[in-house]
């Protein structure tokens, strides 16, 4: 009886809301409306009367695809109309038509929407809609993570780098050393370099570079002061300051690829799955709803290439379409800005003088994606009696290549002159060639060119490589510079590289000087891969009639600890002979060479490392290179650390676990082992998402206290358990804890000295309980008689 009257009821909602709806005949009537057309015939067989509007709710399925939807459709004059709510809903987009205003929502025609079809069964009150895929709304892929970590502060802290090594040859003992000395904050990093070579007698220290740095991820920019290096342009060149820079760091968004990418668009007639390959290889796995779709972004290596994509439905039916593309890292993005401003004293004899500067001079270089073709750039150098200006750009064709092309002008002292550069590239898995030259007027002045040195004439420069799938990979390059006040240099050079299969790699190169002391240099290479870490290889060089032949044995150093060697030994009359030995470990890397050559042996030692001052403590790790962080559980020894699902750290008596080697910039996932934990121990999380500053620390605080958990029995007066159900609460603490079978409750954040409150049944008795000092993990504090609890 209940199954019929709910069967009544569903099929009174689903009858048009109006009278006269309900008193049309019942007859079933399917209908199909063309685009355009009206449905006379189905109003008149439905008795709906002209010009009245009837409301109906209908099964819906569009496609058929998915489960069926239930919707509201409007009839009026033989039209049949849905709200507009539905129609985004749905993705469909709204037809260009005025919509009709009822019951305070907004309708329009489905016979609007060109090229969609409809079928109506009133027996069913079903609604089935065939759509075309161009009338969905576009959805808009992207193949790179937009998401964006916020870098997290870094806490107080210092490192100390060093890289030490003593060597003895021809009876004399020579030690040196290069250290790194840098600490941090919250407010940014400073560090300094200071080279000895020498450590014996009368040693003295060279300083290189110390600067102050400041990264500011939100604006992909840097600020330094102190030693730097300009950023230059594509026809300048660098040279080290020592003053101030503020400059573009796309490194502190490593998810941000800065050159333009190519992008696909297709429709897809029902929810389908979309694979992109870039040259074969798969490079994305999107879910792709109907309708029209683009994809943007998609990662492709540099040069010319192949884009593949397959649509796939939920039938295996599948769409492929292909298209060519070509991307270059000399481009930005469109709208995408880079930048670099430095002013400051000129460094020189760097690496031989600590304090040696020359004339102050400041620079700045602009550069801007125009367009997906075309990337701007504007360089600028200014001294007190030298002015240098240029603009620089780079043209992508993508049938053909990138071309670029530079025009600067200086004046000064020497007067007023001019450099123009141009230049061709073509990168494809065929063939790929390229070309530039660059000129110069006498008077050409600009940075980089000291102590009577002068630009080049000319400089020029071409290549050519042929990679082939069964005979190798061949490369031919020249290179020619003029100079005002030296000989000029011509280079001609060809190399061949070949995959022997299991067999080894095979590579041999030409270079040939066609100066005015012409000259030819030969040499070929062969290596054998004995395992995952260790080779043979031999070589044979010829130079100026001398000729050269070595075997040499060894095995690399392994990502974590371990150790290495190298065994090396030269055919000739000088007889070479070489023996290296390598290692490390968390702490550090150590060396051990030894070599011979005619009657002279010489020995060297070195070891390298660092020391980490983070947490109040001092770590020992390897070389400082990378950011690094601290996971602290306070008072909680032997605990495992995760980074990345791999085991990195333990944590010392006091709780902490040092963690080298952590990605700048991005999320590092250090989690611990729960179950190295007591059972007293609460946990809010196990795992923190570290996003360190490039070459920092940081303090990882896990939220991880003792609860000081205990087991209480609570008797009646009369020595019998209190019953289940009643609840047990620590004065100052909300918590209320249940008491179980036998009287018994566990309670946690016990102190010294407690005081407790039980509750059963409106009743209530207060205990106190106090708690010794005990090593057990889940101690009982005995049992105690509540008064004045009824059972």
């Amino acid at each position: 009886m209940g199954r019929r009257l709910a069967l009544i009821a569903l099929l009174l909602a689903a009858l048009p809301c109006t009278s006269g709806a309900a008193r049309a005949g019942a007859q079933a009537t399917t209908v199909q409306v063309l685009p355009g057309v009206q449905a006379t015939t189905a109003q008149a067989e439905a008795g709906t009367p002209s010009g009245a509007d009837a409301e109906m709710w209908l099964s819906f399925q569009w496609n058929r695809q998915g489960p069926a939807d239930t919707v509201l459709v409007l009839r009026r004059a033989g039209r049949l109309m849905v709200r507009a709510e539905d129609l985004q809903r749905w993705r469909l987009r709204l037809p260009d038509v005025a919509p009709l205003a009822h019951g305070g929502d907004d309708w329009f025609p489905l016979d609007a929407l060109a090229g969609l079809r409809f079928t109506l069964d009133e027996a069913r009150q079903a609604l089935d809609v065939a759509t075309p895929a161009a009338l969905f709304q576009s959805t808009a892929l992207s193949g790179e993570d937009s998401a964006r970590s916020g870098a997290t502060p870094s806490a107080p802290g210092a490192f100390f780098n060093y890289d030490v090594t003593l060597a003895r040859s021809a009876g004399q003992n020579v030690a040196s050393g290069l250290f790194e000395l840098a600490g941090f904050n919250r407010f940014g990093s400073a560090t300094s370099t200071l080279l000895a070579p020498d450590l014996g007698q009368g040693a003295h220290l060279i300083r290189l570079d110390s600067s102050v740095a400041q990264d500011r991820p939100t604006q992909r920019a840097s600020l330094r002061i102190g030693d730097t290096i300009g950023a230059g342009a594509a026809w300048s060149h660098p040279v080290r300051y020592a003053g101030l820079q503020w400059a573009s760091n796309f490194a502190t968004d490593p998810g941000l690829i800065s050159y333009p990418q190519p992008g696909m668009h297709g429709e897809a007639v029902v929810p389908s799955t979309l694979d992109v390959y870039v040259n074969d290889a798969l490079r994305l796995h999107r879910d792709v709803p109907a309708g029209p779709f683009s994809i943007t972004d998609i990662p492709v290596v540099t040069g010319q290439g192949e884009l593949r994509m397959v649509l796939r439905d939920l039938l295996g039916r599948e769409q492929v379409i292909s298209a060519p593309y070509y991307a270059s890292a000399r481009f930005l993005r469109p709208g995408l800005h880079e930048f670099s401003y430095e002013a400051g004293a000129l460094r020189r004899n760097y690496g031989v003088a600590s304090n040696d500067y020359g004339r102050f001079a400041a620079s700045a270089t602009e550069r801007v994606g125009i367009s997906e073709q075309l990337t701007g750039e504007l360089h600028a150098e200014v001294l007190r009696a030298q002015q240098t200006l240029g603009l620089a750009g780079s043209l992508l064709a993508p049938a053909v290549g990138v071309f670029t092309a530079a025009l600067a002008a200086s004046r000064g002292n020497a007067g007023s002159g001019a450099l123009g550069a141009a230049g061709f590239e073509r990168l494809s898995r065929a063939i790929s060639v390229g070309a530039n030259l660059t000129a110069t007027s006498a008077r050409f002045r600009q940075l980089g060119f000291d102590n009577g040195r002068l630009p080049p004439i000319t400089a020029a420069q071409a290549f050519a490589s042929l990679p082939t799938s069964r005979f190798g990979s061949f490369a031919l390059s020249y290179l020619q510079q003029r100079y005002r006040e030296r000989e000029p240099v011509r280079l001609l050079s060809a190399s061949y590289t070949r995959t022997l299969g299991s067999v080894g790699f095979l590579s041999a190169s030409l270079l040939r000087s066609l100066g005015p002391h012409p000259s030819t240099a030969i040499g070929i290479n062969f290596t054998r891969a004995l395992s995952q870490d260790s080779s043979v290889s031999a070589n044979a060089n010829s130079y100026a009639g001398a000729r050269q032949a070595t075997v040499q044995l060894q095995r690399n150093l392994p990502a974590g600890s371990g150790f290495g060697y190298r065994l090396m030994a030269e055919a000739g009359a000088a007889g070479r002979r070489e023996a290296a030995l390598s290692a490390q470990s968390d702490v550090g890397g150590y060396t051990l060479e030894a070599a011979r050559l005619a009657d002279q042996t010489s020995v060297r030692v070195g070891a390298t490392g660092g020391v980490a001052l983070l947490a109040g403590a001092p770590f020992l790790g390897r070389r400082m290179d990378q950011s690094f962080g601290v996971a602290r559980i306070t008072d909680y020894p032997n605990v495992r650390v995760y980074a990345d699902n791999q085991v990195v750290a333990h944590t010392d008596a006091k709780g902490l676990a040092f963690l080298p080697h952590l990605r700048a910039y991005q999320k590092n996932a250090i989690r611990i082992e729960q179950a190295d934990l007591p059972m007293d121990a609460q946990i809010e999380t196990m795992q923190i998402d570290a996003v360190p500053y490039l070459r920092s620390g940081l303090v990882l605080d896990f939220p991880v206290t003792r609860s000081r958990g205990a087991l209480i029995t609570i008797l009646l007066e009369d020595g019998q358990p209190i019953p289940a159900g009643a609840t047990v609460q620590v004065e100052g603490d909300a918590e209320q804890f249940p008491v179980g079978l036998r009287g018994e409750a566990y309670l946690l954040r016990l102190s010294a000295n407690n005081r407790l409150l039980v509750t059963w049944r409106g009743q209530r008795c207060s205990l106190a309980a106090p708690l010794a000092p005990t090593s057990e993990a889940l101690p009982h504090l005995g049992s105690f008689t509540c008064k004045g609890v009824q059972p």
